[in-house]
C-alpha cells in the first residue's frame, strides 16, 4: 500500500481542501447568490453533460488505464489513439446535438424557460469534460494523480466561488457567469495539457495506424466497448435521480437534492483518491497474474474506506440539524435524503475496489450485464418513488434518495458475490465488525451528550472534535487498521 497510501493521502488532503470550498459553494453561496432555480440549472446541465461525456469518449480513458503497461516502449501509439478517437467522436456528437438537440431536451424546455435558453451549453461542456478525462487517464497511468485531483477538486471549485462572488457584487450578470463557468472547464484542459507536456509524459501524435499490434488492438476495442457501456451505466445511475427530478418535478427540486447529495459525496472522497492510484496497480497485478496482490488491495481498501467513510457519515449525521440551519429555509427539508444516500455511499465504499478488480480482470465483460441490471433497477425504483402521487411513504427528493440507496446496495452485493465465486476474493473479516461497533458506540455516546452552545458554529465544531476524538481513539486502541494507525501516528508526531 506504499504508493497507494502516499498519493492517496495527498489527494485526500487536496480533495478535502476543495471540499471546504465546495461546501461554501453548495450550501451557502449557490443558494443565496443564484437561488434554487438557477442553482438547479447549473446542476442539471452538469449532470447531462457528464452522462454524454461517458459515451462520447468511447471508453478511451478506461482503455488507456488498462493497456498502458503494454505500451511502455511505444507510447506514441496509445497517445495517438487517446486523442484521435475522442476528437472524431466529438465531431459526430456536435452534428448529433445540432440535428436533434431540441428533441432530446424538449421535456425540460417545456418545464423551464431558463433551461431552454441555456441548453446549448451542453456541447462545449461535453467537449471540455471529454478532453480532460483523456488527459487525466494518461496522467493516472503514469501514477501522477495529485495534480489532476488538484485541478478537479480544488481549482474548479475555487474558480466557481470567485465567479459567484463577482455575480453577487453585480460585476457580472448571470449570462456572463454561465459563460465564464464554461471557461473554467476549458482552462482545466489547458492546464492538464501543459502539465503533461512539461513532465514529458505525453506527445501529441497524429497518424495511422492507431495501434501497431492487431491482436492487442482487437482486445482494446473489445475492452473499450464493454467498459464504455459499463462506465456509462455507472454514471447514468448516479445521475438518473437528478434527470428524473427535473423531469417529474422542477429545477428547484434539483437544487434542493444537490445539497444532501453533496454531503453524501464526502463519504466517497477517500475511496475516490485510493481508486485513482489503485486501478492502474490492479491492471499491472492482473498482467502479472498476482492474485495475492489483488487480494491485499481489495481487503485493505475495503477496510480503510469503510473506516474513513463511517467517520464522515456519522460526523455529518450527528450535526445534520445544525448544518441545515446554515442554508435557506427552502433547502432545509432534506435530512432523510442525506440519510438514505449517505448509507448507500457508505455501503459502496465499504466494498472496496470491487469494481476496479472486476473491470480490469478477464471477466470484465460481465460488468456490462451487472450495470444493465443496475440501470433497470434504478429506473424502476425512481419511477416508483419520485412521483408525489405514488403509493409509498417516501416521494419527491426523499423517494429519489431511497431509490438510489436500494440500487447501489443491490449492485454492490452482486459484485461481492461474483468476485467471491470467480476469484475467491473476499474483503470482509472480524475487523469490519470491530469498526461497526466503534461507529455504533460513537453514535450512541455522542447522541447522549448535550452540546448547548448559542453559537451554531461552536456546536458543530465541538461536536465534530468529540466525534473525531472518540472514533479515532477507538480505532487506534483496537488496532483495526495498520494503515490508518500508521497515518495517525505520523500526524501526531508532526
Amino acid at each position: 500500500m506504499g504508493i497507494v497510501q502516499k498519493q492517496g493521502v495527498r489527494i485526500t488532503l487536496i480533495t478535502y481542501l476543495g471540499i471546504i470550498v465546495g461546501a461554501l459553494n453548495t450550501m451557502l453561496i449557490f443558494p443565496r447568490v443564484l437561488g434554487p432555480e438557477k442553482h438547479g440549472l447549473v446542476m442539471l446541465l452538469l449532470s447531462i453533460a457528464t452522462v454524454f461525456t461517458q459515451f462520447v469518449h468511447l471508453g478511451v480513458p478506461n482503455i488507456i488505464i488498462r493497456f498502458y503497461p503494454y505500451f511502455s516502449e511505444k507510447k506514441k501509439f496509445i497517445h495517438r489513439m487517446a486523442f484521435q478517437l475522442p476528437i472524431m467522436a466529438l465531431m459526430l456528437f456536435s452534428v448529433f446535438i445540432f440535428l436533434i438537440g431540441d428533441t432530446i431536451f424538449h421535456s425540460y424546455n417545456l418545464k423551464s424557460s431558463l433551461f431552454a435558453s441555456h441548453s446549448s451549453y451542453v456541447l462545449p461542456l461535453v467537449i471540455s469534460l471529454v478532453l480532460f478525462e483523456v488527459l487525466v487517464a494518461i496522467s493516472r497511468s503514469e501514477l501522477k494523480t495529485v495534480f489532476p485531483s488538484f485541478l478537479r477538486e480544488f481549482v474548479l471549485r475555487v474558480s466557481t466561488l470567485v465567479l459567484l462572488g463577482l455575480h453577487f457584487i453585480e460585476y457580472i450578470d448571470f449570462s456572463e457567469f454561465m459563460l465564464f463557468w464554461l471557461g473554467i472547464y476549458a482552462l482545466n484542459v489547458a492546464f492538464m495539457s501543459l502539465y503533461l507536456i512539461i513532465k514529458r509524459l505525453i506527445k501529441f501524435n497524429i497518424g495511422w495506424p492507431l495501434i501497431d499490434d492487431r491482436i492487442l488492438g482487437k482486445q482494446m476495442v473489445s475492452y473499450g466497448v464493454v467498459t464504455l457501456l459499463t462506465t456509462s451505466s455507472i454514471i447514468l445511475v448516479n445521475r438518473i435521480d437528478v434527470f428524473m427530478l427535473g423531469y417529474y418535478l422542477n429545477l428547484e427540486n434539483v437544487a434542493f437534492y444537490s445539497l444532501p447529495l453533496f454531503m453524501a459525496t464526502l463519504i466517497q472522497i477517500p475511496a475516490r483518491s485510493i481508486m485513482q492510484i489503485g486501478k492502474p496497480l490492479l491492471a499491472k497485478a492482473w498482467e502479472q497474474n498476482d492474485l495475492n496482490e489483488i487480494r491485499e488491495l481489495y481487503r485493505k481498501t475495503a477496510l480503510n474506506q469503510m473506516i474513513l467513510g463511517s467517520l464522515v457519515f456519522i460526523g455529518i449525521w450527528l450535526n445534520i440539524d445544525d448544518i441545515l440551519m446554515l442554508v435557506p429555509q427552502k433547502y432545509q427539508g432534506v435530512k432523510y435524503v442525506y440519510f438514505f444516500i449517505g448509507l448507500a455511499k457508505l455501503f459502496d465504499v465499504s466494498c472496496g475496489i470491487n469494481g476496479g478488480i472486476l473491470v480490469t480482470s478477464e471477466k470484465y465483460r460481465y460488468d456490462l450485464f451487472i450495470n444493465l441490471l443496475l440501470i433497470c433497477l434504478t429506473l424502476f425504483t425512481n419511477v416508483i418513488f419520485i412521483p408525489e402521487d405514488n403509493f409509498t411513504t417516501f416521494s419527491g427528493i426523499e423517494g429519489a434518495a431511497l431509490a438510489t440507496a436500494i440500487s447501489i446496495i443491490i449492485y454492490n452485493l452482486v459484485k461481492w458475490y461474483l468476485l467471491k465465486k470467480w476469484f475467491r476474493l473476499q474483503p470482509f473479516n472480524y475487523k469490519f465488525l470491530l469498526a461497526i461497533a466503534v461507529c455504533l458506540f460513537t453514535l450512541f455516546i455522542t447522541s447522549q451528550l448535550s452540546f448547548d452552545f448559542e453559537m451554531l458554529f461552536a456546536r458543530i465544531i465541538l461536536k465534530s472534535i468529540f466525534i473525531l476524538t472518540v472514533f479515532s481513539g477507538l480505532i487506534l486502541f483496537f488496532r483495526i487498521s495498520p494503515d490508518i494507525n500508521m497515518l495517525l501516528y505520523r500526524l501526531f508526531n508532526r
